[in-house]
């Protein structure tokens, strides 16, 4: 009886001892996972400042994103020729070099992804040409307007060096020129727009996806970083169009800002010049069911309201002043019914609301979808479109 009882207190004792280590190491910060390597006082060290990892890093843990991404225009803001063979793209193909060049001669392609081609010669200069009538931009033939497949100038005859870094690259720094080139302005990590470039490097998330989380920034101004080309109260404009990159000043200027982002419409992983429609994520409806409730015309398979509310004023490439169409929408979307013109008197700017020679003339125009009419027709009909008819209409019950 002795043994036996002398037994179990040697087991008891056994017990708390182990219960009392467990609750040391539990409680002891060395058991936890630490993102450093600790000092030898216990503190814990600072973590190593993140380095870039690139984009192909990212695939493992986020493969979907990774392959939607691949498809989009972001990582094709630039190219590099590598052994004299073309840049390879998901949806384009450029297969042709300026006259007078191959591809041997080429660094690097600037675009390509399917408005238009820029070319870098191996001084890291823009390829312009001997002479003024010389042809070294090539746009890409467009269905939508039914223009391109040509050459065409691009500061021709001059000396043009590639200053375009800080948003067609990832991690770009203006200090220096990229591989010793004098032609390359500031040097970068990776050429076009990559994850890091809006997430920042990742080498902590790599190595620790969950002590380090990525910033995930949804707000305008971070895609209004690059696109916008200069004071974000004017909208810039030239030729005619609205300037390309003028994104973030249309709607800056729209009253849609403050009530929403850009990333409520569009997916920035997502590719908008080859998705159906404009890439929307949302349906204008959801927001606007009382405009599309109440208009004056109720069959809408003929026109989307893109079609007059983000008609295409603007031009990267392309576009035809007769017809009231470049090759990009805008983003000014309320449109003034008692205004026609588009841009300011000089032309070197936007007005900040939609004149109707884009909104109406861009299909009501000679030889286009719909029917020629006069501009005060064309006012009388835009004033009040989605107001609802008081006196009674067909568009009340639907």
């Amino acid at each position: 009886m002795r043994k036996l009882l002398f037994f179990v207190i040697l087991l008891m004792a056994v017990a708390l001892l182990v219960g009392g280590v467990a609750q040391t190491v539990m409680a002891s910060p060395a058991s936890q996972t630490a993102p450093a390597d600790q000092t030898g006082e216990g503190d814990v060290a600072a973590p190593a400042a993140p380095a870039y990892v690139g984009t192909d890093s990212c695939q493992e843990c986020h493969e979907d994103i990774y392959k939607t991404f691949m498809k989009s225009g972001h990582p094709y803001k630039l190219n590099k020729v590598i052994d004299g063979q073309p840049p390879t793209y998901p949806y384009s193909e450029v297969t042709d070099t300026p006259e007078g060049y191959t591809w041997d001669d080429i660094l690097y392609v600037i675009g390509g992804y399917g408005w238009k081609a820029r070319f870098i010669d191996k001084e890291g200069y823009i390829i312009t040409g001997a002479d003024e009538n010389a042809k070294t931009q090539y746009n890409f033939y467009n269905e939508d307007i039914d223009m391109g497949d040509n050459w065409v100038g691009y500061h021709a005859g001059q000396e043009k060096p590639y200053d375009c870094g800080s948003c067609h690259t990832t991690g770009y720094s203006p200090e220096g020129h990229q591989d010793v080139l004098p032609g390359l302005i500031g040097t970068w990590v990776a050429d076009g727009i990559q994850c890091e470039e809006c997430h920042g490097p990742a080498s902590n998330h790599v190595n620790d996806p969950m002590a380090y989380a990525l910033p995930v920034d949804r707000d305008s101004e971070l895609c209004g970083q690059c696109h916008i080309r200069g004071d974000v109260t004017e909208i810039n404009a030239s030729g005619g169009f609205i300037k390309h990159h003028e994104q973030y000043e249309e709607e800056f200027q729209s009253k849609k800002r403050g009530a929403m982002r850009c990333v409520d419409c569009h997916d920035p992983h997502e590719t908008v010049k080859y998705a159906k429609g404009v890439g929307q994520k949302t349906p204008c409806e959801n927001c606007h069911l009382e405009e599309t409730k109440y208009q004056k015309i109720t069959d809408r398979t003929h026109a989307e309201c893109i079609e007059c509310h983000m008609p295409r004023a603007s031009k990267s490439a392309l576009g035809d002043l007769d017809r009231y169409t470049g090759d990009l929408r805008t983003h000014i979307f309320a449109i003034n019914p008692d205004q026609l013109e588009q841009l300011t008197e000089d032309g070197s700017a936007s007005l900040p609301y939609l004149g109707l020679d884009f909104s109406c003339k861009g299909c009501h125009y000679e030889g286009g979808p719909a029917s020629v009419e006069e501009d005060d027709v064309l006012i009388e009909f835009a004033t009040g479109y989605h107001e609802r008819d008081l006196a009674g209409s067909a568009n009340d019950d639907k």
